[in-house]
């Protein structure tokens, strides 16, 4: 598995109907389909999992009260070994 980016801060994300979002894979967002909830970065060409941005997720799907997503955030932090996600 690779390794998750301990990073602390999550910002330059493209807003939900920004052209550059469409162009973004499929598999940077938690909900796929509607192109919701990324949670990785681009670093030196390649897509790595960000503990920032699944913390955001986190907090964004319990804030919207999805509670699929946010299982789904939770459940990917702690595999991944995010500090916000094992600290509990």
């Amino acid at each position: 598995m690779a390794k998750a980016m301990q990073d602390k801060v999550w910002k330059n994300v493209p807003p939900p109907d920004s052209t550059k979002r469409e162009d973004m894979p499929a598999h940077v967002f938690l909900d796929p389909q509607n192109r919701r909830y990324p949670f990785k970065k681009k670093v030196n060409g390649q897509w790595k999992v960000s503990c920032a941005g699944l913390l955001a997720a986190y907090r964004r799907a319990n804030t919207q009260k999805d509670a699929s997503i946010a299982a789904k955030a939770k459940s990917l932090a702690i595999q991944y070994k995010c500090k916000w996600a094992t600290e509990e």
